[in-house]
């Protein structure tokens, strides 16, 4: 994927990747399918042997696997780079595309890729991405803020950001918890406010940030949410492991 590919060429799901097994192989498969359907790629009768016959290019401890246009199947490995916890962030103009490719996984990821460049510049870990004054994701990963009113909000769907495997599956650990979940625009008054600001992801897997643009977020401990969310994230990771076969 480059910058001249274009969006409907294929679409992604990247998952995590250890010694020939991912984990939560069908929930990203189900994602996969969606964002298939909405770019207009047709989701191949034999999708499963093609999946199992493709072989892995590279290494590290992810892998992605894309569905090209022509019904192919691709598999390639890389190393997760994220910091650990506290993370710094900086907010970055997200990107947009039309709404039918928006919050899909697509081939013209370069946007994407250029908010962690740029956070990486910037001395910092990650970047959120803003539209229309909030918060609507995150690079390669989705922000979850503890309210001062101890409600836990992710952001509205409607924004635009892409819908994550991992958030679907630590909302239920956080109800459990004791703390309400809701979608929200996570506007600047609500981060200003925040007791809490973590984020979920394949990669990063739950992670908390303490600073965003040089302005202190919480109160630069690890809070109940990131506890809540990081013992669910590696209880759930036990028993996701399965082959692509």
């Amino acid at each position: 994927m480059d910058d001249n590919t274009p969006i409907g060429a294929s679409v992604f799901t990247t998952l995590r990747w250890e010694d020939g097994r991912v984990a939560w192989l069908g929930q990203h498969l189900q994602r996969l399918r969606a964002h298939a359907e909405r770019l207009g790629i047709e989701w191949p009768d034999d999708f499963g042997k093609h999946l199992a016959s493709a072989v892995p290019i590279g290494e590290g401890n992810l892998c992605q696997i894309q569905l090209n246009r022509d019904g192919t199947v691709e598999l390639r490995l890389r190393e997760s780079q994220h910091s650990p916890s506290p993370l710094c962030a900086i907010s970055h103009t997200a990107p947009r595309f039309t709404r039918k490719a928006q919050g899909t996984k697509h081939a013209a990821w370069t946007p994407y890729r250029d908010a962690r460049t740029a956070a990486m510049n910037a001395g910092a870990d990650i970047a959120l991405l803003v539209h229309d004054g909030a918060v609507v994701d995150g690079d390669r990963c989705t922000p979850i803020l503890l309210d001062v009113d101890g409600i836990a909000y992710a952001p509205s769907p409607d924004g635009g950001g892409i819908d994550s495997v991992t958030l679907d599956i630590l909302k239920s650990a956080i109800e459990a918890a004791g703390i309400p979940f809701r979608y929200a625009r996570l506007v600047e008054t609500m981060l200003g406010r925040a007791s809490e600001l973590v984020v979920v992801g394949t990669g990063v897997g739950v992670a908390w940030i303490d600073e965003i643009d040089g302005q202190n977020i919480g109160t630069n401990t690890p809070g109940p949410l990131y506890k809540t969310c990081n013992t669910a994230f590696e209880l759930a990771l036990d028993d996701a492991w399965s082959t692509m076969g």
